[in-house]
């Protein structure tokens, strides 16, 4: 025993191991000697052995005085080093052990936290952070890692409180600031998002993680030059960093970039394939290219990563109404998937006062409350509501807002900003604010979140600006007109159909280009500027035969900066030559451009051809009001019927097609015709600004009779026997 420790001053540990060896075969119960041996073994970096021999000698004699404090240091080295092979859960157990020999020290706390976190066991993360807290609450790491976590479950506000302690104590912690960026972000504090991201920066140049905190921040703010450029940063520090590649295609896609992006988002699922949102953005990808199918099976992918996220199931259902190869029975089956995903125990709820005739809570709940297609139907129509009523109140999910929202703020008798809100909360406090019509506004679009009317937010629940159904049980009726909620239509909703005389689009714009009513000599000129992904192989096709049919004809393309894109250049140009259509007919518009250019090209077209089953809104309604004749072929959906229903308003029923012949043939006719249709642009134009399409105030009148209606009808229902 003696001798192991001399050799083991000398630095000849292998031989005091011996020794010590030696001692234990004439006495194994030697508690002295298995903790001098498990000394001798952590120095030598045997930490298993180490750990082992320690045990030993707490086992023999609970109270040896050097054994604990051994094996505490041997713990930790053994935890740390399982934590670097991936052994979470052996490197947990070995916390635990440290915890239980240590209660009142909280660095063994602060590291079973972080290696729950990364188990994903949140709740159990930041149980185990405030354990440690309570013990030394002046802890900047417990207080950062706190926040990045309680970021992850939704608790913004906590997270932000925990974060801001983290850099009040130590205000050199990158990873505090780089959290708090995060948070910030998260409630669209955007400013004060990028400040905290480049002080993390700042403190750490090579934080990647920091770098694509203020990528994403940049990103939001319309900043893409300067996005891509942290996140290329971050790259090039962590090339294997696959959130990093994930947010620089996010960015690349808002270029225009479109192939580009793909590459990146391919790549990142490459570096983490169990990643849902790295499916996710390479999902978005594939549809700006237009490849639908390979979208929905990205989806599908990262849903089976994270079934619980409503936003990927959103999205699916986004993609599914642009496809031209599924039918109504598969549309029906995935919202109805929706439904039943996200199905909530909140079945019932009454209103506090059934009075019939009452001044009624209106809620609208929106992400479009911004410079936004939405917004612009909706403000002019809340201008003329009734304020005596109809109260208004609005649940923004908002993240950039800009003047217009600053305009529905002013119209607003209730404004809750919902960033930062997980679902139930939401539902929760509209439910306190005793909403008695909740209007979910294009669901399954942007950012917008129908899911919370599934925890029953009010006594009536509505979509409106939906393309279909939202699949949803909670949601008691959708909004449109004849035409886009036929009578006889085989379409599958949740809700009841409530039909308007017409869906009011936009107020009449101000500020259009003048019409140019002599047409130039020069071939006819087709034109779509619609978003590419609804621009279907059966789209192409019908556009091919046009093409075909008019060999002088030529086709414009333009949608901001898609058309970058040489994959989707050679895709299109590929499908429209298959039905005899020649390359040089078509033209790609690639440059960025403002409102008034883009609606001075229409002065250069002769007719406007309306893509399928999803059809033009906002884009049929500019060429119209630039005079253009629209051609159209709805479906069987309601996403189809849009324009079709602009048409109907303006007495152009001869632009609708019934079958894909019938679309051929009008277009090739008005195309014939473009002399005369030139001529009528002016009386298009004024049937347009003269129609119910750009009518806010009639139009108001006809949705207050719909909500008096729904009212009315709750009422009686609460009163039946």
């Amino acid at each position: 025993m003696s001798l192991g420790r001399v050799l083991a001053r000398q630095g000849r540990l292998d031989e005091a191991m011996v020794a010590w060896r030696q001692a234990l075969a004439i006495q194994p119960d030697m508690a002295e000697a298995h903790a001098n041996l498990s000394r001798a073994l952590k120095l030598a970096g045997r930490t298993e052995e180490a750990a082992a021999a320690c045990r030993k000698a707490i086992a023999l004699q609970p109270d040896l005085a050097e054994a604990p404090a051994n094996l505490g240091e041997v713990l930790f080295e053994e935890a740390a080093h399982l934590e670097q092979l991936g052994c979470l859960t052996e490197a947990e157990a070995a916390q635990r052990r440290l915890h239980a020999l240590f209660p009142r020290l909280p660095g063994p706390l602060l590291n079973l936290g972080r290696l729950l976190a990364r188990q994903g066991r949140l709740d159990e993360a930041i149980a185990a952070w405030r354990n440690a807290l309570a013990i030394q609450p002046d802890m900047a790491e417990a207080h950062a890692n706190l926040g990045g976590a309680l970021k992850l479950t939704g608790r913004l506000e906590e997270a932000a409180e925990a974060c801001r302690k983290a850099v009040a104590l130590k205000a050199d912690l990158a990873e505090a600031h780089s959290n708090l960026g995060e948070v910030l972000r998260e409630l669209g504090r955007l400013a004060e998002a990028a400040d905290a991201c480049r002080r993390a920066i700042a403190i750490r140049p090579d934080y990647a993680e920091a770098h694509v905190n203020l990528g994403e921040v940049l990103r939001e703010l319309g900043r893409l030059a300067e996005a891509a450029d942290a996140c290329r940063r971050a790259i090039a520090i962590r090339p294997d960093y696959a959130e990093a590649h994930v947010n620089l295609g996010a960015v690349l896609s808002a270029q225009g970039r479109l192939d580009e992006a793909a590459d990146t988002c391919q790549q990142a699922t490459r570096l983490n394939p169990s990643d849902p949102k790295a499916w996710k953005m390479l999902s978005l990808a594939h549809g700006q290219l237009g490849d639908v199918e390979e979208a929905e099976n990205s989806f599908e992918r990262a849903i089976g990563l994270d079934p619980g996220d409503p936003d990927l199931f959103r999205n699916l259902l986004s993609v599914s109404v642009y496809r031209d190869d599924i039918d109504s029975e598969r549309l029906r089956q995935l919202h109805q998937r929706f439904g039943t995903a996200f199905a909530r125990p909140f079945k019932a709820l009454s209103a506090r006062d059934t009075s019939p005739s009452r001044r009624l809570r209106i809620g609208y709940l929106s992400s479009d409350l911004r410079g936004h297609p939405v917004a612009g139907n909706l403000l002019p129509v809340l201008r003329h509501h009734d304020r005596q009523a109809f109260s208004l109140h609005f649940y923004a999910h908002v993240r950039n807002p800009d003047e217009t929202t600053a305009e529905f703020r002013a119209q607003a008798d209730g404004w809750q900003d919902i960033v930062g809100l997980d679902d139930e909360a939401v539902a929760a406090r509209i439910r306190a604010d005793g909403i008695d019509i909740l209007v979910s506004l294009a669901g399954r679009l942007d950012d917008n979140r129908p899911q919370v009317c599934a925890w029953r937010a009010a006594p009536i629940q509505v979509s409106m600006h939906d393309v279909a159904t939202s699949g949803l049980a909670e949601m008691d009726y959708i909004i449109g007109d004849r035409w886009l909620l036929p009578r006889r239509s085989d379409e599958f909703f949740t809700e009841r159909p409530l039909r308007l005389p017409f869906f009011y689009i936009a107020e009449y714009p101000g500020d259009l280009a003048s019409l140019a009513t002599a047409r130039e000599p020069g071939p006819v000129s087709f034109s779509c500027f619609n978003n590419p992904t609804k621009i279907t192989p059966t789209t192409l096709a019908l556009w091919g035969k046009i093409l075909a049919a008019l060999p002088q004809a030529v086709l414009v393309l333009k949608y901001r900066q898609d058309y970058q894109s040489g994959e989707l250049r050679a895709r299109f140009l590929k499908a429209m030559a298959a039905e005899g259509a020649d390359a040089g007919q078509v033209r790609f518009v690639t440059e960025a451009a403002s409102f008034a250019d883009l609606m001075g090209l229409y002065n250069q077209v002769d007719v406007a051809l309306d893509p399928f089953p999803f059809s033009g809104s906002t884009t049929t309604f500019q060429a119209l009001s630039m005079g253009v004749p629209v051609v159209t072929w709805p479906w069987d959906r309601m996403a189809s019927r849009w324009t079709a229903s602009m048409l109907h308003a303006l007495d152009l029923d001869g632009l609708i097609a019934g079958n894909g012949e019938e679309y051929v043939r009008i277009a090739v006719e008005t195309a014939q015709d473009a002399h005369a249709w030139r001529l009528r642009r002016g009386d298009i134009r004024a049937r347009l600004e003269n129609s119910a399409l750009c009518a806010p105030a009639r139009w108001a009148r006809h949705l207050e009779r719909l909500y008096r209606a729904m009212w009315r009808r709750y009422c009686s229902a609460a009163f039946a026997p």
